[in-house]
């Protein structure tokens, strides 16, 4: 990917860059902490997986986001999508994040037909920023005393920027989830 503006810089996540996975694994935003937490994910092993197409971006040479997306299905849910922000993503670089979903997603849903992974209720900028993507949603189900939310991108879906509560919830209902540490 490389750089793709003239302060970001997108490179595929390899164990040279685990120093870099480190240092922003202690400054995540605090409901990504959260769920790595809860789905007791090791973020590290999740980072340099071998099934994973993963990434890290650089904004002014410092770790801003890891983000990844399984090589083959899982769960017959589909390919697990994963991302993760440093803590000052929205404050600092709201502009940013939303260009590169904008950039890789629609990429992603090409390659990928359906994509999943799941979101604490709580969770209210990540829900909104997904359906502004298209994801759709299944009714909150509890995992590990949390309520959470499996959410879906598939390629059938068209691409829709929406806010608010004008995108349509999924009817896609209360589906079991089995633990994966890679859950993110």
């Amino acid at each position: 990917m490389a750089e793709w503006s003239d302060h970001i810089t997108v490179e595929r996540i390899t164990k040279e860059t685990l120093p870099d996975v480190r240092w922003l694994k202690y400054r995540l935003r605090r409901q990504d902490d959260l769920e790595i937490k809860a789905t007791d994910t090791n973020l590290e092993s999740l980072a340099i997986d071998e099934g994973m197409e993963n990434y890290i971006v650089y904004t002014c040479g410092s770790p801003l986001i890891l983000f990844g997306v399984s090589k083959t299905p899982l769960a017959g849910y589909g390919h697990m999508i994963w991302c993760v922000a440093r803590d000052n993503l929205y404050s600092n670089h709201k502009k940013e994040f939303v260009s590169l979903g904008n950039r890789i997603l629609p990429k992603w849903k090409q390659k990928y037909p359906r994509m999943f992974n799941m979101i604490t209720v709580s969770n209210e900028t990540s829900y909104r920023w997904l359906k502004a993507m298209g994801a759709k949603f299944s009714e909150p189900f509890m995992f590990n005393d949390m309520s959470w939310k499996l959410f879906f991108i598939e390629r059938s879906e068209p691409y829709v920027r929406c806010s608010g509560n004008d995108c349509p919830d999924s009817d896609t209902g209360n589906q079991p989830v089995q633990p994966a540490k890679t859950a993110v």
